[in-house]
């Protein structure tokens, strides 16, 4: 068709834009041609007009419905939207249409990974390499998968497939090598580092994998009768809930029980501030503070992994990592029930909970909401910390506050969202704003003001964020143990949190505010499927109206909340947490 052939040539000279109007022109000029129609969409998609392009392919798929460039590129543009079924549904029918063109097992394949869907990933991709077995990043992929679905023993041999169609891939050597630190195969992982090093100099997870099996090495060198030494891995240096809860325990031993200890950073090249904590010390285990998927196992030595889980069951790929463990730490009966639930023997499960900061000095900030007014000033604060990601459950926390709330109301929310929100996080609250203002039917800015933090603040600001509130509130799907609540409730603020999962290990009636809560599916807000670490699985969701009546109860009617500080500081410190550790050691015989 030579009228297309220009709009052809300013598509390959990157002007799509220009390419568009030109398909347009042809269109109105009465060609109703597949041709056009898939060019129309791929020119429109870098300009913004996601709804339009889905338009014009979904037509020329449908004049043409074994048109393969149009299909995929509908595929690609529906997985770009998260419209996971649609998206499925068309490399299905590429698949049909070219059994053995390897790239839509690849793209099914990532699809699935996507979702959170690993198991289904791993048939996609196996499919992949059976078309082409020479293809080295067709076994890396496979081997990625097989990794993230706790399929470790099948990841090492998919690297290695990887490496021997492409030996000069430096990051199968580096993926090789961490996966057999997994399984305890130090002198092979090392020999596999260097090798990636060789490759790549420049890489740096190479070089991390080689400090770790130094320390390795180190520790399973040390002889004579364990002591009562404790050797502790985890991320202590990061700004999360893993680092967190490490960092006090790993302080709480140091100071307060002087356990010999050993720290063990998550690269293995951190450094314990005030001490070298470095040193290998008699010990016959190493206590992971970590998700299954990062523990790594030292011969000689018992693989202890202290984890939490959010949701009512554990996924399959947790199940099949945890059986690397020789026990499973959770904080509580909620984490727990997570691993037995999915047959996890519970010979093997102990429930050690975390602790509460104790009361310490920090400065409250000065906080304005939007008009200018000082955040202090308000009678009724409300503060949230979250990191945000849909099991926080954000979008019902705005819907219950659009519901509850007047903007004449002596109220004000404080809203704590991750570390930093860039420009695509910000669009997305923007979304979620606007999803919550459809679905209650009113603005924003009818409700009573919400003050956005979206920094990163240290333990001293943190402490002073929450000194800023009267009240703390969760509406989380699920937690593990929910360290800014227990800091809230130890500072004497009020508590609103739902009846689910870790909160009821802490909290009751008489001393929070508890919403009722059902279980279901955990799915993601406005979009299809679920929220992918949670794939297939069930979460817990808040009752929404009892929520806003909780706070309607608070705003309007005076309702004054328990305390629960004394109940917090007294039963979960960080010295009975560290104490009930090292008696689960002591009674498996681990110390």
């Amino acid at each position: 068709m030579p009228d297309l052939d220009h709009a052809i040539a300013l598509y390959q000279a990157g002007r799509p834009a220009e390419a568009a109007v030109a398909c347009l022109a042809l269109l109105e000029a009465g060609s109703r041609d597949a041709d056009i129609l898939n060019l129309l969409g791929a020119a429109l998609i870098p300009t913004g007009n996601g709804d339009a392009a889905v338009r014009a392919l979904e037509e020329a798929v449908r004049i043409a419905p074994t048109h393969v460039a149009a299909r995929s590129n509908l595929a690609h543009l529906q997985q770009q939207r998260r419209d996971w079924a649609a998206a499925e549904r068309h490399l299905g029918v590429l698949a049909l249409l070219d059994p053995a063109f390897r790239p839509v097992q690849d793209r099914l394949g990532a699809l699935r990974q996507e979702q959170g869907d690993l198991d289904g990933a791993v048939h996609a991709l196996t499919r992949a390499v059976r078309i082409d077995p020479r293809s080295g990043l067709a076994w890396f992929n496979l081997a990625s998968v097989r990794m993230l679905a706790g399929l470790f023993a099948d990841a090492v041999a998919g690297f290695r497939h990887a490496i021997a169609e492409d030996p000069a891939g430096a990051l199968a050597h580096v993926q090789l090598g961490e996966m057999l630190l997994r399984l305890g195969e130090v002198e092979a992982a090392s020999e596999v580092f260097r090798r990636g090093l060789r490759l790549d100099p420049a890489a740096s997870n190479a070089g991390y994998g080689l400090a770790r099996c130094g320390r390795y090495r180190a520790m399973m060198a040390v002889t004579g009768t364990p002591a009562g030494g404790v050797a502790i891995r985890g991320p202590f240096e990061s700004a999360t809930g893993y680092g967190y809860f490490c960092q006090r325990l790993i302080r709480t031993l140091r100071e307060r029980q002087r356990v010999p200890l050993e720290a063990i950073g998550i690269n293995g090249t951190e450094s314990w501030p005030g001490g070298a904590l470095d040193r290998p010390v008699p010990a016959r285990a190493v206590v992971n503070c970590l998700i299954p998927l990062a523990v790594e196992r030292v011969p000689g030595r018992a693989t202890v992994t202290f984890s939490m889980f959010e949701g009512t069951r554990i996924p399959p790929a947790w199940r099949r990592m945890s059986e690397f463990s020789d026990l499973i730490i959770v904080p509580t009966e909620s984490s727990r029930l997570a691993w037995a639930e999915r047959g996890f023997s519970e010979d093997r499960l102990r429930i050690c909970p975390l602790g509460v900061d104790p009361v310490e000095p920090g400065g409250v900030p000065v906080l304005a909401a939007p008009g200018g007014r000082l955040v202090s000033s308000y009678r009724h604060r409300f503060l949230n910390v979250s990191d945000f990601n849909p099991r926080k459950n954000i979008d019902g926390l705005l819907r219950v506050w659009l519901r509850a709330t007047a903007s004449t109301d002596d109220a004000v929310l404080i809203l704590k969202l991750g570390r930093t929100l860039g420009p695509a996080l910000r669009a997305d609250l923007g979304a979620l704003v606007q999803g919550a203002e459809r679905a209650v039917g009113r603005r924003l800015a009818e409700a009573a003001p919400v003050v956005l933090v979206d920094r990163l603040l240290t333990d001293e600001e943190m402490t002073g964020l929450h000194r800023a509130a009267t009240h703390y509130w969760s509406l989380s799907h699920g937690e593990g143990w929910d360290l800014p609540m227990t800091k809230a409730g130890a500072l004497g603020l009020g508590l609103i949190a739902p009846a689910h999962s870790a909160y009821l290990a802490y909290l009751d009636e008489g001393n929070a505010r508890l919403i009722p809560s059902s279980v279901g599916p955990a799915r993601v807000p406005e979009r299809e499927g679920f929220h992918p670490p949670f794939h297939g699985l069930d979460w817990w969701v808040p009752d929404e109206e009892a929520a806003a009546a909780i706070l309607v109860g608070i705003i309007r009617g005076g309702d004054r909340l328990p305390s629960a500080r004394d109940r917090l500081a007294g039963r979960f410190t960080w010295e009975r947490s560290a104490d009930r550790l090292l008696a689960i050691l002591d009674e498996a015989g681990l110390r």
